[in-house]
């Protein structure tokens, strides 16, 4: 099965100088648990939750440090044709639990998490 074929998660982005208090109340009303941190259409990084858990238990003030700063920078990604099993390698072997999808052009189109591939795997054992 490929990744085209795994519906992944909507792209919710930010930009670079965005606070990290706008990333939390962006990932929570887009109900997203990771954000693609981009400008002018180029995926710059990314940030999770446990990024943000992270950050805040260090200390940082979310209403003045910039997403740029605790980003995931040049995260690593997949392409939408690559194999979920592959993927989750990928994942494994990086220690990650999400990942950018990009398209044949290497435009990022959506985010593919660990739980979605658990939910495939589940789909399949039925």
């Amino acid at each position: 099965m490929k990744v085209s074929q795994v519906p992944p998660g909507p792209l919710i982005s930010v930009e670079p100088e965005t606070s990290l208090a706008q990333v939390a109340k962006k990932m929570r009303v887009d109900d997203g648990d990771a954000v693609a941190v981009m400008s002018e259409g180029r995926l710059l990084g990314i940030i999770t939750e446990r990024d943000l858990v992270k950050a805040i238990a260090d200390g940082i003030d979310p209403t003045q440090t910039k997403a740029e700063v605790v980003m995931t920078a040049d995260p690593a990604t997949v392409a939408a044709d690559e194999e979920v099993a592959v993927v989750a390698v990928k994942m494994m072997r990086l220690g990650v639990r999400h990942l950018p999808v990009l398209d044949s052009k290497g435009a990022p189109v959506g985010l593919i998490s660990a739980r979605d591939l658990v939910a495939v795997l589940e789909r399949g054992k039925g």
